[in-house]
């Protein structure tokens, strides 16, 4: 029935807007990294994500993204368990990330449709200059709920108010995520019956650079959780429970060009999963390029596992960048240092404005 629902919501908008195409914007991001642990050989991980979006008026807006991932081997740099490499997944020939319909208000704005955690929260520019998965996403969620996480997505809700320094979001999706577009368990699929559901809040606070969030996260469902944190199939006829996780994180400016990164969260799940979870960092910034290090602790139900480092980003050809980063991680399984070399570069085409940096 939902899958129903966001096609006829998707064919209605692309119909009204159909004459409007001419003020679509798209973006198209390219991702390639090689990693190394210096005695195993190496892995090389392709990312290529497609972003669409266009008007159907003055507040209503149609927006599509995409990715596809290739690399050439499934095997493990390193024995982590919060997985240092952000892009890391299995092979997908193509997914979708978002599909949905973006309502604009004067100081808010709403989305229904298809979409993931990862587009909406934990994106500040500290957390997104790092590699580290958990600098993406806590693991005090991702590694306890089978939610619409990178690289999955699921049938959502998503609103935000901007209140001059302050910025509330909140989301509420199917408690399963998924990226077939077919079958039973499908990307369209909505039952909150046996894929429990799952709810986000994030209040943030900004002031003179400096950026202050906390949030909670709800489940009701939750599938118990090996000693890694993932899911279990084999589980589903057990009894739901509501779990919830609470966090807090801050971006302080300590002088000019130079930030401190303070992050916390705890899991009321105290035997399975990730039970709490905290880290921190230093941000460089020099007028062309940027970097830092940054340091975390995972407790695990099994083990705890720390996890360190070392990255600089420095823009290439107009539109890309090149970054190096450095990882340390250690945990029950031993020591590992993994070398891993990026470079992105986005192409952009906006017809509204006539330009293009393609």
């Amino acid at each position: 029935m939902m899958r129903k629902i966001i096609a006829c919501l998707t064919m209605t908008v692309a119909a009204i807007g159909s004459h409007r195409l001419v003020a679509q914007n798209l973006d198209l991001n390219y991702i390639t990294e090689l990693e190394t642990n210096f005695h195993k050989g190496f892995k090389w991980i392709n990312l290529l994500r497609t972003d669409l979006s266009f008007p159907v008026n003055n507040q209503i807006g149609f927006e599509l993204a995409s990715f596809s991932v290739s690399k050439t081997s499934d095997t493990y740099i390193a024995n982590d368990l919060q997985t240092f490499s952000n892009i890391d997944t299995e092979n997908i020939p193509w997914t979708l990330a978002v599909l949905g319909i973006n309502w604009q208000m004067k100081n808010s704005s709403l989305f229904i449709g298809i979409r993931n955690v990862n587009e909406d929260y934990f994106t500040s520019p500290c957390t997104a200059l790092f590699t580290n998965s958990s600098c993406g996403i806590f693991p005090t969620i991702s590694a306890n709920y089978p939610i619409a996480n990178y690289p999955v997505a699921s049938v959502g809700i998503d609103y935000k108010l901007n209140l001059n320094k302050w910025f509330l979001e909140t989301s509420i999706y199917n408690g399963t995520g998924y990226r077939n577009l077919s079958g039973k368990e499908n990307i369209f699929r909505f039952c909150p019956q046996t894929d429990g559901i799952f709810s986000i809040t994030s209040l943030n606070y900004q002031n003179y650079g400096n950026s202050y969030f906390m949030g909670i996260a709800l489940y009701n469902g939750m599938f118990p959780s090996n000693e890694v944190g993932n899911q279990e199939e084999t589980i589903k006829t057990q009894k739901k429970e509501m779990n919830a996780t609470l966090w807090t994180y801050a971006e302080q400016t300590l002088v000019p060009q130079v930030k401190v990164l303070a992050q916390y969260s705890i899991n009321t799940q105290r035997n399975k999963g990730c039970r709490y979870y905290l880290g921190t960092g230093l941000i460089l910034s020099t007028t062309r390029s940027e970097g830092g290090f940054f340091i975390d602790y995972a407790d695990f139900s099994s083990m705890g596992e720390c996890a360190c480092e070392i990255t600089w980003k420095f823009p290439c050809l107009k539109n890309g960048y090149l970054q190096p980063a450095l990882h340390f991680i250690q945990n029950t399984y031993g020591q590992n240092l993994v070398g891993m070399i990026r470079f992105g570069y986005n192409l952009n085409w906006n017809a509204h404005k006539s330009q293009s940096t393609f």
